[in-house]
């Protein structure tokens, strides 16, 4: 996307609506009723002698990569940031907080960038608005104040937003970042805000159901759920919260200090009888992939009997022992008709970069991907003695790596034993987490099956502890191969795909 003069937008938009027979919509970039909005703007700041060179330099309907945040007009400057909204008139009577609520999203947004800014609502037949960051509050400001704002930007031309802008920025997670999630210091995706609008929806209509959120690993799933649960329990409501693996720091936090009812589902017993549900407004089961079936009956009877409204939030392709690929919506759709089930799906993902999930892909099954292949995120390494490799670990968590290994099995000898003393941190301990930088080791235990990785068994599936290991990163992924030079030539083959 190219910066535009926005006389030429409006003027370009206005002659392709006046076209017969109608032009494709695919080539309009503006609405009539924006077109009609931008041409008021423009008219107003003629009228406070901006010249043409003044509209310049704008991005129109500028949209986050992967988060869907959309920006009415958007120019960028190395003295600011300059943002302005454009609104058709509003009639409603709560306009101000209509306005504010956008603006302080905006802000969000774009204080990651790292410059001042200045942000601006123009409503048609009403006037112009500002938002002050400091008070948290908007002011109207005249139309000689903003005409000043485009004539003394200092624009710059070559910044390029789709390369500053940096999505991983915009997802926090419950567990890494509880006290951000707590005060509220985050908003959800537009693909994130429309199934939760629509699970109240739905809700409203039926008080008793049940809803499935299916999203693949760094959608933004879990900041979902746990989100609604927080407003609930805002609003007085009475929520348990069932983890399906081991509970993590963030989660003893939110217990600890917030006074949230949350249970690792290992305290769910198999048998109905001895499963105590009195009292609560809503029930959210994540991971719930992995609920083994005996303690999904337990709990479907006694939620069944109370009319608890549940949320299943889970991803088929996030498994540590074969089977742990339930699919919820399936599964209640099938097993209880008479109950309203409706299933949600996040598919953009935000917390993996392009770059990162077309390797990932590649990883597990080589040339499947064929899309974004800069993997400069990715460094392959190689020891073929165990003690330097642990000696190298060591140092990586001097400088913040995170280094997860497999889990094994604690009554007999395990294939991946040997991989254990890299970090006190499994595949387990990680679920639904995410850390900046990960690493971890991959030996003799795993090779290529023409282009398919394959593992040898154990326990657990490794090839499920290896997936959720590498689907935690946000930036950068270092892969150790110990001892298997195959594989190392495999894994330096998929790198240089992206030459």
């Amino acid at each position: 996307m190219k910066p535009q003069n926005l006389l030429s937008v409006f003027q370009g938009a206005l002659a392709l609506e006046e076209q017969f027979p109608p032009v494709d919509k695919k080539l309009k970039a503006l609405k009539p009723h924006e077109i009609r909005n931008l041409n008021s703007f423009c008219d107003r700041m003629k009228e406070e002698k901006c010249a043409v060179s003044h509209f310049d330099g704008f991005f129109v309907g500028y949209s986050i990569a992967q988060i869907g945040k959309e920006f009415d007009l958007l120019r960028f400057g190395d003295d600011y940031i300059l943002n302005i909204e454009i609104k058709s008139e509003i009639k409603t009577a709560n306009k101000a907080q209509k306005i504010l609520k956008q603006m302080r999203e905006n802000y969000y947004y774009l204080k990651f960038l790292g410059f001042p800014i200045q942000i601006f609502t123009y409503v048609e037949n009403d006037g112009i608005y500002h938002y002050n960051e400091i008070f948290d509050n908007i002011e109207r400001k005249s139309y000689v104040d903003v005409a000043l704002y485009l004539k003394t930007h200092h624009i710059d031309y070559c910044l390029d937003p789709d390369k500053v802008f940096v999505p991983s920025n915009y997802l926090i997670s419950p567990f890494n970042s509880t006290d951000k999630f707590v005060r509220g210091e985050y908003f959800l995706t537009s693909a994130q805000q429309k199934v939760k609008d629509e699970i109240y929806s739905e809700l409203e209509a039926t008080p008793f159901m049940f809803f499935c959120i299916s999203a693949n690993a760094g959608t933004g799933k879990t900041l979902l759920t746990y989100d609604i649960a927080k407003e609930q329990i805002s609003q007085g409501k009475k929520v348990l919260l069932i983890h399906c693996g081991k509970l993590n720091d963030g989660h003893r936090g939110l217990i600890d200090q917030q006074g949230w009812d949350i249970r690792p589902i290992r305290s769910i017993p198999q048998n109905s009888d001895f499963v105590v549900l009195d009292g609560f407004d809503y029930i959210f089961i994540d991971e719930s992939q992995r609920i083994r079936a005996l303690q999904l009956e337990a709990l479907m009877i006694k939620i069944i009997e109370k009319k608890i409204p549940t949320i299943f939030s889970f991803d088929t392709k996030q498994y540590l022992r074969e089977g742990e690929t339930r699919d919820l919506g399936e599964y209640l759709t099938n097993k209880y008709p008479s109950i309203n089930t409706s299933v949600k799906k996040l598919t953009t993902k935000i917390r993996t970069n392009k770059a990162m999930a077309s390797f990932i892909t590649n990883l597990m099954e080589i040339g499947k991907s064929q899309d974004n292949l800069n993997y400069d995120c990715v460094t392959i390494e190689y020891f073929n003695n165990y003690s330097d490799l642990k000696e190298y670990v060591d140092f990586l968590k001097l400088k913040n790596w995170m280094p997860i290994t497999y889990t094994t099995s604690q009554h007999n000898p395990d294939p991946y034993d040997d991989l254990t003393d890299i970090s006190d941190k499994n595949a387990h301990d990680v679920i639904g987490q995410e850390f900046s930088k990960v690493v971890f080791v991959m030996d003799d235990n795993f090779r290529y099956s023409g282009n398919k990785l394959t593992a040898r068994g154990s326990y657990y599936s490794a090839k499920g502890m290896l997936y959720q290991i590498v689907t935690r990163v946000v930036d950068d992924l270092k892969i150790i191969v110990y001892n298997n030079p195959d594989l190392y030539l495999k894994l330096l083959e998929i790198k240089a795909m992206s030459k």
